[in-house]
């Protein structure tokens, strides 16, 4: 079984990129701010938890101001001052306290920090590493764009809200996923943590404690993921759904060696940044983002999931996942075709786990187990669905189903059969002896 590892309780490592660089002796006195009291402060290494720490407190003399109340700064200390203590019958002491009086101070821009050591494609590929098959690079997006959330503002806590679905297996795969994701992250981010949180829902009594976090302010970021139920709607909770979670035709080979050092350095690195959109870009971005949903959905009668708080939300996630301080309309083409690539299975699946309940097995749960569909006419049925809605056809023939399915994926014997299946377990309709066929309204 695989160990968790704690930041809060490193004393050798792994340390990300920035926090050795700031461990450096020329960096003994640069670090986040922690207030103790009106005049006294520490110094954090990493901002998200307070491991490594500097050993001193920092104490402010009348002559010196700083007006800030948080942020990466360097301290010029005027004089170290250590109390020592020695305990009774004993003939050496300890220093009990360490105090440095400050002289001056400047803030450090934290773009000047280094970078992670891994690319984003190398990132991408790590964190789904242990999943074997056909792993798309969107389903590591996806992944990537949940846990590493998007920062507290002004609409309100940060945090993305996923909507795992697994349509080629069962509930077994829900599972897998959620200790897939564990398995990525250190415990300090399954726990309370006042900076960020991940959580997984499995149950209702998970969903009511994630909105009492929310309530209570717990944490100034909380990425959720929903298993096994679809999402609740942002009517009834405070987080809804930003993007799908969906488990491609793949199975989970559990990791043997626990967290990634290179995935714990590009995650700590990306939730330091706070990216910057410019009130133009963000009505632009709407804008773009809300005529795809519509083309996308076209003739559905399902909502999108995202209102303009959650557009924001999810670019200020996707500048994370690219280690970008800001969106600009250069980037708009690029978020505009990986939306698109995220929502468009999700709208021809969350239908049928609207009607279901259930998030596997999209659209199996929907026939009787004595006429069980395969995964095959599962596909065909999916792509089915996808032409009517993108080509308006209410009929569609045998030959425009054959030019839209590959045949490397599914062979000429494979689609009849598919399609027989679904015309006998009710989901379609065939006319002309099987070459034309229609779906069926239910």
């Amino acid at each position: 079984m695989v160990k968790k590892f704690s930041l809060i309780n490193r004393e050798t490592g792994p340390w990300s990129n920035y926090e050795s660089f700031l461990m450096k002796d020329e960096n003994f006195h640069v670090g986040w701010m922690e207030w103790t009291s009106n005049n006294t402060f520490r110094l954090n290494k990493n901002p998200l938890i307070k491991n490594p720490q500097s050993p001193y407190i920092y104490v402010i003399t009348q002559e010196v101001n700083i007006p800030i109340n948080e942020g990466l700064i360097r301290v010029n200390p005027e004089k170290i001052k250590k109390d020592v203590e020695i305990p009774d019958k004993k003939m050496y002491g300890t220093y009990s306290n360490k105090f440095c009086i400050v002289d001056k101070y400047e803030p450090v821009d934290i773009n000047k920090l280094p970078k992670p050591y891994i690319s984003k494609d190398e990132f991408l590929y790590k964190i789904t590493d242990n999943w074997v098959g056909d792993v798309q690079k969107q389903f590591s997006k996806e992944i990537a764009i949940n846990i590493l959330s998007c920062p507290k503002s002004n609409y309100g806590i940060g945090g993305i809200g996923a909507q795992s679905l697994c349509p080629y297996g069962g509930k077994q795969e829900l599972i897998f996923l959620n200790s897939s994701l564990k398995n990525i992250l250190p415990n300090d981010f399954l726990n309370k943590n006042k900076k960020y949180m991940y959580k997984p829902i499995k149950t209702e009594r998970d969903l009511r404690f994630a909105n009492n976090d929310i309530n209570k302010n717990i944490a100034d970021e909380i990425s959720y993921n929903y298993l096994y139920t679809p999402s609740p709607q942002s009517k009834l909770y405070l987080i809804p759904t930003q993007i799908p979670l969906i488990i491609p035709e793949v199975f989970y080979k559990p990791d043997r060696w626990g967290l990634d050092r290179d995935v714990l350095d590009y995650q700590l690195s990306a939730l330091l940044l706070n990216p910057y959109i410019e009130e133009n870009t963000q009505k632009n971005l709407i804008n773009i983002i809300t005529k795809t949903a519509q083309d996308i959905l076209m003739k559905s009668n399902i909502q999108a999931p995202l209102d303009n708080t959650g557009v924001i939300r999810l670019a200020k996630a996707w500048c994370r996942l690219e280690y970008k301080q800001k969106i600009d309309e250069d980037d708009f083409i690029r978020m505009k075709n990986d939306f698109q690539e995220i929502f468009k299975e999700y709208y021809d699946m969350i239908e049928d786990t609207e009607t279901t309940g259930k998030t596997y097995n999209i659209p199996l749960t929907r026939t009787s187990d004595a006429m069980r569909l395969s995964i095959t006419a599962n596909k065909v049925f999916k792509y089915i669905k996808k032409i009517q809605r993108t080509q308006g056809y209410k009929k569609i023939s045998k030959e425009i189903i054959r030019n839209e399915l590959p045949v490397k994926e599914i062979s000429n014997y494979d689609l009849d059969k598919g399609l027989r299946d679904l015309v006998n377990a009710g989901f379609l309709l065939t006319y002309k002896n099987y070459s034309e066929f229609e779906l069926v309204n239910k």
